[in-house]
């Protein structure tokens, strides 16, 4: 695996620990709504708002790797111009 490779790998797993993150807040949400626990200095929204947003970013990381990778590596001039160098190195490995 190229170092590309790895870096979307990273982004994909960091996007499914934020997704989760946002699941937990939501449940969180719904246990503080229930009374299973009460912090006065906050409230449910909060934790709907926490939530949401973890969610939504997580999406993003996962679905949107391949654009966070051709941003942090761009395409040199030289592989624009001779795709067919890199895939028969790809099968010459």
């Amino acid at each position: 695996m190229r170092a590309e490779d790895w870096f979307a790998l990273a982004v994909r797993v960091i996007g499914v620990v934020l997704f989760l993150y946002g699941v937990g807040y939501l449940s969180d949400s719904f246990l503080f709504r229930l009374g299973y626990f009460n912090y006065p200095e906050t409230s449910p929204g909060y934790y709907v708002i926490a939530g949401i947003s973890y969610g939504i970013v997580g999406l993003l990381f996962m679905r949107g790797a391949d654009h966070i990778v051709r941003f942090a590596y761009p395409i040199e001039e030289e592989e624009e111009n001779n795709p067919d160098e890199e895939k028969s190195e790809e099968q010459d490995a």
